[in-house]
Parts: structure tokens; sequence; C-alpha cells
């Protein structure tokens, strides 16, 4: 790489600095939680997520393909002896 020498370089402030004018560290003060929001206790429970896994047409539609695309892939690899076909 080369360098660009027609910039000008950058002013350095003086005044800038790391730690603080007496040059001891800060105290760490951690993040706390705040108050849970007032509706809490009234909010609706989110469904439970299904167990079940996707198919293929169903992972085609989330990546804009079509199941055939999926479906020739899955040939593909398990003609090649690989096993592209996994569940978790």
């Amino acid at each position: 790489m080369t360098r660009n020498d027609d910039r000008d370089a950058l002013p350095v402030n003086p005044v800038l600095s790391v730690r603080g004018a007496d040059g001891a560290a800060s105290e760490h003060t951690p993040a706390e939680q705040g108050d849970a929001p007032a509706d809490f206790a009234n909010r609706p429970i989110p469904p439970t997520p299904s167990t079940e896994g996707l198919s293929a047409g169903e992972v085609s539609t989330m990546l804009g393909g079509d199941a055939s695309m999926t479906e020739a892939n899955e040939a593909l690899g398990t003609a090649e002896g690989l096993e592209t076909i996994t569940e978790s």
C-alpha cells in the first residue's frame, strides 16, 4: 500500500486524554436492569415455538427459491455420496 501524501495530516488536540485529569481510572459502574413495563402482567403470553422441523418447501420459500431446487441439490448430494439431509 502506498501513502496518499496529497492529504493534510489531521491536527492533534493536546487537551484530549484517555484518562481523567488526575490520571486515575474512573470507577466502574455496572449497568442495572430497569423496572418492568407497567402493563407487563396484562400482556398476552407469546405462542410456544413449534418443535417441528421445516420442510424443504418452507425453507425454500424463506430463502426465495422453489422446492425443486432444494430437491435437486439433495439428489445431487446423495448421488455424490454426501449426507445432505440432516435433522437437528
